[in-house]
């Protein structure tokens, strides 16, 4: 997976929070503690202790909260055995020659998909001290770390076609040689690039094999979608007390992390919406304790 740096979504969850509702739901899901009455349209409804006692909760919500909280403790250690795998092949990953290393700083762009990578598919940063064919010395002191794109296979053969079908011209002898020179080398340096790509290629692609990154990879991917699916389902529930609106507000905390924490400073609607849904699990969670 082009894992970009892989976060742990089920740490998403507020820890107060979460300690607290889940108290709650572990003792509301023992028979021997939990009463299961009819409300006023006849729908089941189930007492927790950590609610007050004129208070009752949708046990489907609470049954679908627990479901959630399970989905995202399995990504969790999907999420952990990918990291352990990453750690113990970390050593015995290659670092790409620096011939085939074009731009610096390839770590700013998330969507990169030529940056050079470890076995997890995260960005590499290398010590700059010594790329010294392709960054300045001023470039070096100033940047200690940073990721490079990279010349892979398909790029280099398809650069050695263009250069291969270029018909250099010149308004005289000498330039013509020298633009003749000029195509010359570059098809030398693509044929080389390509014979240095396939080799690294062929060594990355073999460790990935017998390291099993890809099973740990689908691993994670199979464990995030439950986990959203899960969270789906807290969302489909209705809540009918502070602590059914908290579990709805972790759930959605979870899956969308990343844009509440883009939108919690806005001044837009969006950015009041995170807001929101932060305080209520907030201060569900302190009305669970």
């Amino acid at each position: 997976m082009p894992n970009h740096v892989i976060p742990a979504a089920a740490e998403g969850l507020p820890n107060t929070t979460r300690r607290a509702l889940l108290w709650g739901l572990a003792a509301a899901s023992t028979a021997a503690v939990v009463a299961v009455a009819p409300d006023a349209h006849g729908a089941d409804v189930v007492r927790a202790p950590y609610l007050a006692c004129d208070q009752a909760e949708n046990p489907e919500l609470i049954s679908a909260y627990e479901k959630f909280y399970d989905a995202c403790a399995e990504l969790k250690e999907a999420q952990d055995a990918l990291e352990w795998l990453a750690d113990e092949w970390r050593h015995q990953w290659p670092l790409a020659p620096e011939e085939l290393l074009l731009n610096a700083n390839a770590q700013d762009n998330r969507h990169s998909t030529a940056a050079e990578r470890d076995i997890i598919g995260r960005f590499l940063l290398r010590d700059t001290s010594t790329v010294t064919k392709r960054l300045s010395r001023e470039f070096r002191e100033k940047t200690r770390q940073t990721c490079f794109t990279l010349i892979t296979s398909e790029k280099a053969r398809e650069l050695l076609d263009r250069w291969e079908r270029h018909a250099p011209k010149g308004r005289t002898e000498k330039s013509l040689a020298r633009n003749l020179a000029f195509k010359e080398e570059a098809i030398k340096e693509c044929t080389r690039d390509i014979a240095l790509a396939e080799r690294y290629e062929a060594q990355t692609a073999r460790l990935r094999t017998i390291s099993g990154v890809d099973a740990a990879q689908a691993r994670v991917r199979d464990a995030s979608t439950r986990m959203r699916k899960a969270a789906d389902e807290v969302s489909r529930c209705d809540a009918r007390t502070m602590a059914g609106l908290g579990m709805r507000a972790d759930a959605l905390t979870v899956t969308a992390s990343d844009l509440m924490k883009l939108t919690e400073s806005d001044g837009t609607p969006l950015g009041q919406l995170a807001r929101l849904v932060k305080s209520v699990a907030e201060v569900a969670g302190r009305a669970a304790v």
